[in-house]
C-alpha cells in the first residue's frame, strides 16, 4: 500500500515539475526580468551602490514601521535563500545540465535583482499594518513594535491593490485575484514543509549520517529542538540570529571555496569558458556525466536559479515586508543584493569547484567483471588519477556504506537509467593506497514482488559484464566530494557545517513564510498550530529518504508561486518606476540625507 502511494506521488511531483517549468515559465521569468531592467534603467547598478549603503544603517530611522532594519531584513531574506540550493542544487544542476546551466544560472541572478527590487518595493508598499489585538492602525497612530505588527508579500499586495479596490467598485474580477492571492499563500505554506523544510532536513541528516555516521533520528530531535526555540520568537527573533548567522556562513563557505580555487587558479579561465561554451553547444557524455542538450543545460539552470535565489517566487517579499522603513524603493534596492550575493557569488563558487576538480564527470572506480547470481564483482579501475584517488579510498572505506551505481542504460540529455548498489565488500589492502585494492563485491537485494516492481526487473536485465560503475554522490555529497579532491578529508567537514548552516538558516526564514501564507489563509489563529506542523515535518524530512519526490514537488510549487506573483509585479510595475523616479530623483538631488 505504502509503497503505491510512494509511486504514485513520485509520478505527481514529476508530472507537476514538468508541467509548470515548461515555456511560459520561462518566457515568464526571463521576460519580466529583461522588462523590469530594462524600464529601471538597469537597476543593478543602484543596489550595488546605494543598496550597500543602506544595509551599512546610513539611512536607518528608528522612529519608522517595522520589525527589523535593513542588515536584519536582508539577511533573514538571505538566509531563506542562501541554503542547499547553493550547494546540493548547483551540483544537481551541473550534473545534471552540464557547466552551460551555470550561465545560465548568471543570466537569471541578474535579472532576478531587478525582480528581487520590483517585488520587494511593493510588499513594503502595500503591506498590512495594524495592532497585535487584529485592530487596524488608526491614520495618524504611532507604530509601536510592541503593540503593532505588518506583514506583506504578494498576497497583500494583491489583496490591497486588486481585489480590494475592484470589489468596492463591483466588479467581478476581483474573484480572479483573490484566487492568486489565495494560491500564493497555499503555495507558499504547503512549499514552506517542502522546499524550506523537508528538503533541507533530508540533505542535513543524509550529509551526518554520510559522513559521521550520525542516526537520523539524533539528527531530527536536535534540529526540530534548535529551530523551535528560534522560530518561536517570531520574525525579530529570526532577524536577529540571520544577521549574525548568514555573515559568518557565507564567510566561513567562501573562504573554504576560495582555497580550492586558489589551489588550482590556472584551472579557472578554463573552466569559465567551458561554462560559457557549454550554455550554447552540446556537452557529450564523459565518466559520470552522461551528455546534455543545450535545452537541458537552460532548463536546469534556470531551474536552480530559481530554487536558489527566489527572484520572482516572492517569498523573500514577506521578509522584506517587516523592514524598519517608510520608503518601499529603500527596501526595494536592499532586497535587489539577495541574488547578486546568493547566485553570482555563492553558486559560482560551488560550480567553480566542481568544475575545477572534475567531480562532475569522474571517472569510475571500476568494471563489472562477473555476475554470479545475485552477487556482481567490480574490478578497480587501476587508471584512477591520484586526485582522485584518496577520496575514492575515503568513500569506499568510511564509516557509512558505500554508494555505488551502474548506469545500465545512458543516452545524451535524459537521465542515466541505473543500478544503486551497497558495497558488501572491499576486497584488497587499502592500506597500501588505490594500488592495494583488486575488487568491489555488490550484492543485488532480493525483490520483494518482481510483479510490481516491473522498472527493477528490467534494469537488472540490462547489467552486463564490461558497465562502467561510479561511486554515487548527489546533490550535497557531491559538493563534499568535490572538496576532498583537493585536500583530504576538508570537504567532510567543511561541507557538513556548511549543509547544517545553511539548512537551520533556510528552515528559520521558511518558517516565517509560512506562517504568513497561513495566517492569510486562515487567520492570526493559524500561525501557532502552523509553527508546531512545521516542527513536526523537519524529524519527518528528516527520516524519510525520498528525495528526488520532495525535490520535484517543491520545484512545482515554487513554479505555482511564481505564476501567481509575476503577473500582479508587471501590472503593477507603473507604480514602482514612478516611484522609483521620485525616490532616485530626491537622492540625486542630495535632498536625501544620510541618518549617520
Amino acid at each position: 500500500m505504502f509503497t503505491d502511494l510512494f509511486t504514485q506521488l513520485d509520478s505527481f511531483a514529476k508530472a507537476l515539475a514538468g508541467a509548470v517549468w515548461s515555456l511560459p515559465m520561462f518566457l515568464l521569468l526571463l521576460g519580466c526580468g529583461l522588462i523590469f531592467t530594462v524600464a529601471t534603467k538597469f537597476v543593478q547598478w543602484r543596489i550595488l551602490t546605494h543598496g550597500l549603503s543602506c544595509i551599512r544603517g546610513h539611512y536607518d530611522r528608528p522612529e519608522d514601521a517595522g520589525h527589523v532594519n535593513h542588515f536584519q531584513a536582508l539577511c533573514a531574506a538571505l538566509s531563506g535563500t542562501i541554503g542547499l540550493g547553493n550547494i546540493a542544487g548547483v551540483a544537481l544542476a551541473v550534473a545534471v545540465g552540464g557547466p552551460g546551466a551555470v550561465f545560465w544560472m548568471w543570466l537569471i541572478g541578474l535579472l532576478g535583482m531587478s525582480l528581487k527590487f520590483m517585488e520587494c518595493t511593493l510588499a513594503v508598499m502595500y503591506r498590512d499594518q495594524r495592532r497585535k489585538d487584529g485592530q487596524p492602525q488608526q491614520p495618524g497612530e504611532q507604530f509601536d513594535p510592541q503593540l503593532h505588527e505588518v506583514r506583506g508579500g504578494p498576497m497583500w499586495y494583491i489583496q490591497k491593490a486588486f481585489v480590494d479596490p475592484i470589489r468596492a467598485i463591483g466588479n467581478p474580477a476581483w474573484v480572479v485575484f483573490k484566487i492568486l492571492a489565495v494560491l500564493f499563500a497555499a503555495g507558499t505554506a504547503i512549499s514552506a514543509l517542502g522546499q524550506g523544510n523537508m528538503f533541507q532536513g533530508w540533505n542535513v541528516a543524509n550529509t551526518l549520517q554520510t559522513n559521521f555516521a550520525v542516526p537520523e533520528y539524533i539528527s531530527a530531535i536536535v534540529m526540530a529542538i534548535l529551530v523551535a526555540l528560534v522560530i518561536i520568537g517570531g520574525i525579530r527573533r529570526i532577524g536577529e540570529v540571520a544577521s549574525r548567522l548568514v555573515p559568518f556562513m557565507c564567510v566561513v563557505y567562501i573562504l573554504g571555496a576560495c582555497y580550492v580555487i586558489g589551489s588550482n587558479i590556472t584551472e579557472v579561465p578554463q573552466c569559465l569558458w567551458l561554462i560559457v561554451k557549454s550554455a550554447f553547444v552540446p556537452v557529450a557524455g564523459v565518466g559520470a556525466f552522461t551528455g546534455v542538450s543545450v535545452s537541458l543545460a537552460f532548463t536546469h539552470g534556470l531551474r536552480r536559479a530559481m530554487f536558489s535565489n527566489e527572484a520572482g517566487q516572492g517569498s523573500a517579499a514577506m521578509a522584506h515586508a517587516a523592514a524598519r522603513t517608510d520608503e518601499p524603493i529603500r527596501e526595494g534596492v536592499v532586497a535587489g543584493i539577495g541574488p547578486f550575493i546568493d547566485t553570482l557569488i555563492i553558486c559560482t563558487m560551488s560550480a567553480l569547484v566542481l568544475l575545477i576538480t572534475g567531480v562532475w564527470n569522474r571517472p569510475a572506480v571500476g568494471t563489472v567483471s562477473a555476475i554470479e547470481d545475485q552477487t556482481v564483482i567490480v574490478a578497480i579501475n587501476t587508471d584512477v588519477s591520484p586526485r582522485y584517488q584518496s577520496a575514492y579510498l575515503d568513500e569506499l572505506t568510511g564509516p557509512a556504506v558505500a554508494d555505488v551505481s551502474i548506469f545500465v542504460e545512458r543516452k545524451q540529455g535524459d537521465d542515466p537509467v541505473a543500478l544503486h548498489l551497497p558495497v558488501e565488500e572491499l576486497e584488497g589492502d587499502h592500506q597500501a593506497g588505490w594500488a592495494g585494492l583488486t575488487r568491489l563485491v555488490l550484492e543485488l537485494p532480493p525483490l520483494e514482488d518482481p510483479a510490481q516492481q516491473p522498472e527493477e526487473v528490467t534494469k537488472r536485465g540490462q547489467l552486463k559484464i564490461g558497465q562502467p560503475v561510479h561511486i554515487t554522490a548527489d546533490g550535497a555529497e557531491l559538493t563534499r566530494f568535490a572538496f576532498d579532491t583537493s585536500l583530504r578529508g576538508f570537504g567532510k567537514y567543511m561541507v557538513t557545517l556548511a549543509v547544517c548552516l545553511f539548512a537551520f538558516s533556510t528552515m528559520l526564514t521558511w518558517s516565517y513564510y509560512g506562517e504568513r501564507g497561513a495566517e492569510y489563509l486562515l487567520g492570526p489563529g493559524a500561525v501557532l498550530p502552523y509553527k508546531v506542523i512545521f516542527i513536526i515535518f523537519v524529524v519527518v524530512g528528516m527520516l524519510i529518504g525520498r528525495f528526488q519526490t520532495v525535490y520535484d514537488l517543491s520545484d512545482g510549487l515554487v513554479g505555482i508561486m511564481a505564476f501567481c506573483n509575476l503577473p500582479a509585479v508587471l501590472l503593477l510595475s507603473p507604480t514602482v518606476l514612478r516611484a522609483a523616479r521620485r525616490y532616485f530623483s530626491r537622492l540625486d538631488s542630495g535632498q536625501m540625507q544620510r541618518v549617520q
